[in-house]
């Protein structure tokens, strides 16, 4: 399924039934907007870790980078409802949709 920016946009956090995506990055959400920002904060013991990324779409392509040590990176995505599923060379990870701010 193809998606485009308007079914990204939105709070998305890891899933917890998600066990490789939790033990590989922990507790994460990820804050799409619609000017192309993406939030991306971790959560652990207590605190929180902000990185500021720009972000855009090219097909089922996410294309991220980091302004501040920019290095471009492209992962393939797909939505499926309230699932978004990126797919890595060797494995994937799953986040929910979240209406409310973490």
């Amino acid at each position: 399924m193809q998606a485009d920016n308007v079914d990204l946009l939105g709070l998305w956090v890891t899933d917890p039934e998600d066990r490789t995506a939790v033990s590989e990055y922990g507790r994460v959400s990820m804050d799409f907007r619609p000017d192309g920002q993406l939030i991306y904060t971790i959560f652990e013991q207590g605190k929180r870790q902000v990185m500021l990324l720009v972000y855009q779409i090219n097909g089922d392509i996410l294309i991220t980078d980091q302004p501040s040590s920019p290095r471009e990176e492209r992962t393939r995505f797909e939505i499926r409802g309230d699932t978004l599923t990126l797919f890595y060379a060797d494995h994937q990870s799953t986040y929910r949709r979240r209406l409310e701010k973490v």
